[in-house]
């Protein structure tokens, strides 16, 4: 074993590589029922043959986020979120699902380390699924953990539509919670297509001078019966602002679970319950989680379990887009409490309150939280454990860059020109290879960098080797001027990408592809079909 694996690799814990994914659960967030004499949702979970089937389609909805505040929106089964999927370890899941949109999409099961064939990346994987057309996903949920699904058809546009959705793998060994929540947190943009507005050098921006304390946009009436949103023109170009500025003049409301301000649906439990909450970042800015009053355990990163997590307090919580964080909390002070989420940002904005309320204090005034002055440290949190990847076989760098000061997105200079699929970095590694890389951010905004069908392990950040558990993910968020290493098995066969999870960033250039030399793809992309994998 070489000298960098046992420095880095002392600290590395051994959590079993699973591989697998999902299906839906019921609308009342309790377990899907393996009974096929059940109907559930419409029909669109059911058994067949030992197989967990789900029907999934993309359709557009009118949506609701708040009494104010009605918008067209793209989703899954009719919903924002998407329908929560959840199956059990070891099911054989199929999904087949339909495109009822007028432009092509394509489902990707984020985190999951499905079949290559599998992964719905449009000109990578499979051609994207045309209107009217069907498409069948299958394989095996052997991967426990919190996960989601999203478009990966021009996702920058697709996903901030609306489609995505909660994707949950049930371990064999799931422990028994009172309740067990999740909680999708996505930035909106009530101004509407932005990409539309973006392409033609100019933006509008809703009006901002009526917002409550919870980041809500107000609307005005639109003459239509119900409230919609009041534009006015900045004549701002996009040469004249950086992509950071854009973003916070575009998204001004923040969403928790597909509703806004006033509407968010308030966390209801009693004294002594014990409750798992399954934080997932949908959106495009690096959110920050607060939890007052309570001590907690982060029990997993991307769903993948933390050794021996301990007990905290009083430490804010940062998530960047497609991270998951489960935490567990015990209920042990009554009263009403706030969990405050908001964009670190962009927090004047995009900043909400989720009631956390006691049975019995429904009438209580909420307490608000302090101004936490500590982030939680992945790297130093829980208890290490020492595992044996073997040697490393193949080192490789990641340089996130940008060289007009945020218009275009770069990996080691190079950018995916996502019309032909072409010119970005190519990694090349085989089946069995031990993969070391180290990732720079040469920029001064978050990289949520995701790797497709395999989890890595962090071993050092700027220097500094991991200390605590094991950090296993698949997501994992490089700030300005940050360094890490990371080492990862080659055990999953195809062609991967590896890409930046703050979606415009990964549509300007961001975008890499770790390919297998060794394996051979049946996938031909179809010329005629605008196959658009971000």
């Amino acid at each position: 074993m070489n000298t960098f694996l046992k420095a880095t690799l002392i600290t590395i814990g051994l959590i079993i590589v699973l591989v697998g994914c999902s299906v839906p659960i019921a609308d009342d967030a309790k377990q899907v029922s393996h009974d096929p004499e059940e109907k559930t949702h419409e029909d669109s979970i059911k058994e067949e043959d030992g197989k967990v089937v789900i029907n999934l389609k993309a359709t557009e909805t009118q949506w609701m986020f708040n009494d104010e505040l009605m918008e067209d929106i793209w989703s899954y089964n009719g919903s924002l979120p998407g329908k929560e999927i959840r199956v059990r370890e070891g099911d054989h899941v199929v999904v087949r699902f339909n495109n009822e949109l007028d432009v092509p999409t394509a489902v990707h099961f984020h985190g999951v380390p499905v079949p290559n064939e599998m992964d719905g990346v449009p000109g990578i994987t499979q051609n994207a699924v045309m209107p009217g057309e069907e498409f069948v996903y299958e394989f095996v949920a052997d991967a426990p953990g919190t996960y989601w699904y999203h478009s990966h058809q021009d996702g920058a546009n697709q996903v901030e539509k609306g489609l995505y959705g909660a994707f949950i793998v049930e371990p064999k060994d799931q422990p028994d919670y009172d309740l067990d929540q999740v909680i999708m947190i996505d930035d909106w943009s009530s101004v509407g297509m932005v990409h539309v507005e973006m392409e033609h050098g100019e933006m509008e921006h809703g009006d901002h001078g009526n917002m409550d304390h919870n980041g809500m946009h107000h609307g005005e009436d639109n003459g239509e019966g119900h409230m919609g949103h009041g534009k006015r023109d900045h004549g701002m170009h996009q040469d004249e602002m950086s992509h950071d500025e854009m973003m916070k003049m575009m998204y001004d409301t923040l969403l928790i679970n597909g509703k806004a301000g006033q509407a968010i649906e308030p966390i209801k439990v009693q004294e002594g319950d014990m409750v798992k909450l399954r934080f997932v970042n949908t959106g495009l800015f690096t959110q920050v989680i607060t939890i007052p009053g309570h001590e907690f355990k982060v029990t997993h990163y991307d769903g993948q379990e933390v050794n021996q997590p301990e007990w905290i307090s009083g430490q804010a919580i940062r998530i960047a887009p497609a991270e998951r964080f489960d935490i567990e909390l015990s209920m042990n002070q009554p009263g009403a409490w706030d969990i405050r989420v908001y964009a670190e940002r962009n927090p004047d904005q995009l900043q909400v309150i989720i009631p956390l309320i006691y049975d019995g204090y429904e009438s209580e005034t909420v307490v608000a939280a302090d101004d936490f002055e500590t982030f939680f440290d992945l790297t130093a949190y829980g208890a290490p454990l020492e595992i044996e990847l073997g040697d490393v076989t193949k080192e490789y760098n990641m340089i996130l860059g940008s060289d007009d000061g945020g218009e275009t997105f770069t990996i080691n200079g190079k950018q995916m020109n996502t019309e032909e699929v072409d010119g970005h970095e190519v990694y090349d590694v085989q089946q069995g290879d031990v993969v070391k890389m180290t990732i720079v951010n040469k920029t001064d905004v978050d990289h949520p960098m995701h790797l497709h069908g395999h989890f890595f392990y962090v071993t050092s950040r700027n220097g500094e080797l991991v200390s605590g558990s094991p950090v296993k993910k698949e997501t994992l968020n490089v700030r300005p001027n940050e360094t890490y290493e990371i080492v990862f098995v080659a055990d999953n066969p195809g062609n991967w990408m590896f890409h930046c999870h703050e979606l415009h960033h990964a549509s300007a250039g961001m975008v890499a592809k770790v390919q297998y030399t060794d394996y051979e793809s049946n996938f031909t992309p179809d010329p005629h079909i605008p196959n658009k994998p971000e």
